[in-house]
């Protein structure tokens, strides 16, 4: 199975996200084991921390969620690792991902070749395949 991006992630904590529904319902399913060897790319969980400081979250807070993400129930951590950062700068230069959405691009692909978003960007490398969360 595939890999999640920040997206999902920002919407799950945020109740207030017009996705938060959505994002909920897919953990369930993870936590449940309906959706199966699903993993968050470290490079989602670096994003996450960098937005949630941005806008001012207490860094016990963030760690609380991390801690949270790390510990839910049939959710994996894919790491960021030299191989990642080195397909990410391959990605950029033939697509117009931003930095960090080619960080998780490069992890799927590395991976297993699919990822969680509802991010269409992703629809226009052709190595990886966007799963949309409103279709699992």
């Amino acid at each position: 199975m595939p890999i999640i991006e920040l997206d999902m992630l920002i919407a799950f904590v945020n109740a207030s996200d017009s996705l938060h529904r959505l994002a909920d319902n897919l953990f369930k399913k993870i936590t449940r084991g309906e959706l199966r060897e699903v993993k968050v790319a470290s490079s989602a969980l670096l994003e996450y921390e960098l937005v949630l400081r941005s806008r001012g979250h207490e860094e016990r807070e963030i760690r609380e969620d991390i801690r949270a993400f790390n510990m839910m129930p049939n959710l994996g951590e894919e790491p960021l690792t030299a191989e990642v950062i080195l397909k990410a700068s391959e990605i950029r230069e033939k697509h117009s991902l931003s930095y960090f959405d080619s960080l998780h691009c490069a992890t799927a692909i590395l991976f297993d070749g699919e990822i969680i978003s509802i991010d269409c960007a992703y629809d226009d490398v052709p190595e990886v395949s966007r799963l949309d969360p409103r279709l699992l």
